[in-house]
């Protein structure tokens, strides 16, 4: 084992400034050598240092005090007695559970030596929680917890917490927090903090969905309403819930849990509420949709505020914030898109917000700033399907510009003169008809694309084929992974239909289909799409989205024009296709290669 000097050397933040102080402290506890689970000498030592700081407050009757024991002669037994009548008047000891007997007296000496020498610990979070990283599941860091306490801006003393695992939150505020959790939370962690970070809160071990704890005190009946509640749940958690005494639930149903986070967190929610959600909760079709219309018909919705991605060590979702205000006066709802560099530095790999009192500014004051910040009416955000998704609203000038030209043109929506749906997996059955599948890669550049694709053989799906298999003039557009390419159905040689990452449109008269394939290639038809894109992962636009696409309605001349251009662009391609093909030959012919 090191000696004490040599471990007390570890902890010094000159010698290890790169290091944070939880990296030191797991170093001390492993230079300890004591054949004992690292995390119940973690536990052993925040409990020391909580019963030295009782008794430090003199809180703590001096016969029992850790300076008392300390300059004695250390005996286990002893501690273990002392600890004993601690726990009939702090929880803390009553909640520990590790056997100090475990040790001897020399490494107990060693260890109540590190702990009289370290001034103060890293805080319970860090050390419990944030550390771990994805051993903890998800864990949101402090400048997340920062940025969602100051978002609050609350007033009352009072903030609840439901759904969060970890307590970054509790380092940035002092009011009193009223917190329930079933997740990895412990007691013995909220005791730690209630005694070593002088912090006032109420924790509930429960699962609120099931059993709420903090309920009306007159009327158990009624769950207490919070004027500020913040919350940072588990993404796409699942579980079933049976009964519902309290009529939270509107909306939810399934047994993904998002919808039913969010609607208890309304519940107990007076005024105003932070919620940190995945980006995909703002763009999802059915219940998700169900809850955004519910939040823009009652007029709760303030602000989305989108965070850059990767600030978070156990998961590369992107997340944003919702920003509830049950006492909103306008109905508007501010847009801020953080993911402009502007907002964000490096730290290794993770990215770190730069400037979060800029950020709550922006916010506070309403601020609209170019590609970052607007302000759009619920009118809006209904004529955009209830969608949330911050592309929508937040738009480079550029698009805006492509935008304004669309606007001089009076438009239909695509359901209006097409047949739209997205085509389905054929599985190749090794036996039956061959067709041939058509991904966004076998797009022809110009013109008609008339063979290619992936071949299959089809036996009992025959029918599947019937309904999907294209036609001429079947207008293609890619709409999964890779998205926007376009292609046309020309004449067909060979059965084919389009892979699941396309959508088929038919347009019964084959100048219009023409007219259409020229549209939805041109810059104006590309920057629609683009606002329309959700996921990260796998970019995507929905099947109702491209239906509810705009259209322009165009003059004759300008019909004609498009026919044009469709067979000037192919004609101009084959002219490529066959420069290629001289180039080609230019590097082959002084080796006689044809």
């Amino acid at each position: 084992m090191k000696t004490i000097k040599g471990i007390l050397d570890i902890l010094s933040k000159e010698n290890y400034e790169m290091e944070s102080s939880v990296e030191r402290l797991t170093k001390v506890i492993k230079s300890l050598n004591i054949h004992v689970d690292s995390q119940d000498i973690l536990e052993f030592m925040y409990v020391l240092k909580a019963w030295q700081k009782l008794s430090d407050e003199a809180k703590i009757a001096k016969e029992f005090s850790f300076e008392d024991f300390y300059n004695q002669k250390i005996d286990v037994k002893k501690l273990s007695a002392v600890f004993d009548k601690l726990s009939k008047k702090y929880k803390l000891f009553k909640l520990f559970r590790f056997d100090i007997k475990t040790f001897d007296n020399n490494t107990l000496v060693d260890i109540l030596r590190i702990i009289k020498s370290i001034d103060k610990l890293p805080s319970v979070n860090d050390a419990f929680y944030t550390y771990k990283g994805k051993n903890s599941g998800f864990v949101v860091s402090n400048q997340i917890a920062k940025l969602g306490v100051e978002l609050l801006n609350c007033d009352s003393d009072e903030i609840y917490v439901p759904f969060t695992n970890g307590f970054a939150y509790v380092e940035h505020t002092n009011k009193t927090i009223y917190a329930d959790n079933q997740l990895l939370v412990t007691e013995f962690q909220v005791e730690l903090i209630k005694i070593l970070e002088d912090k006032k809160l109420i924790f509930s071990l429960t699962n609120a969905l099931v059993n709420p704890t903090f309920t009306n005190e007159n009327a158990p009946h009624i769950l207490k309403e919070f004027d500020c509640v913040l919350s940072f749940p588990s993404f796409r958690a699942r579980g079933k819930i049976e009964i519902d005494k309290y009529d939270r639930f509107k909306i939810h149903r399934g047994t993904v849990l998002d919808v039913a986070f969010f609607e208890h967190i309304l519940a107990q929610t007076k005024h105003k509420a932070v919620v940190l959600m995945a980006t995909g909760f703002t763009f999802s079709s059915g219940v998700e949709e169900s809850f955004r219309k519910y939040l823009i018909e009652k007029n709760y919705l303030e602000a989305i505020i989108q965070l850059p991605p990767n600030l978070h060590s156990a998961t590369a979702i992107e997340t944003l914030f919702f920003i509830i205000n049950k006492q909103k006066k306008d109905d508007k709802v501010q847009f801020i898109n953080l993911k402009d560099e502007s907002f964000i530095t490096r730290d290794g790999r993770q990215l770190v917000l730069k400037d979060i009192d800029n950020i709550v500014e922006i916010y506070k004051s309403k601020k609209e700033i170019e590609n970052i910040s607007v302000i759009v009416s619920n009118e809006d955000i209904v004529n955009n399907n209830y969608s949330l998704a911050i592309d929508r609203y937040v738009v480079p000038q550029e698009v805006k510009e492509l935008q304004t030209i669309l606007s001089n043109y009076q438009t239909v929506k695509l359901q209006d003169i097409a047949q739209t749906r997205r085509s389905q997996l054929l599985k190749d059955e090794g036996d039956g008809k061959e067709v041939y599948e058509l991904s966004p890669s076998d797009f022809a550049k110009a013109g008609f694309t008339t063979e290619g694709g992936k071949l299959k053989k089809i036996g009992t799906q025959s029918n599947k084929y019937e309904t999907y298999k294209l036609k001429p003039y079947d207008v293609l557009l890619s709409t999964k992974g890779t998205i926007g390419k376009v292609a046309i159905i020309g004449e067909i040689y060979e059965p084919l239909v389009a892979s699941q990452a396309s959508q088929v449109i038919r347009v019964e008269d084959k100048d219009k289909a023409i007219e259409l394939y020229m549209f939805l290639k041109s810059n104006i038809a590309q920057a629609m799409l683009k606002q329309l894109v959700a996921g990260t992962a796998m970019p995507q636009i929905s099947t109702n989205e491209i239906k509810q696409l705009h259209v322009p309605t165009l003059s004759n001349n300008e019909k004609q024009q498009a026919l044009l251009n469709f067979e000037k662009e192919m004609k101009l391609y084959n002219e490529i296709d066959k420069l290629n093909k001289d180039i080609k030959q230019i590097h082959n012919n002084f080796l006689r290669i044809k």
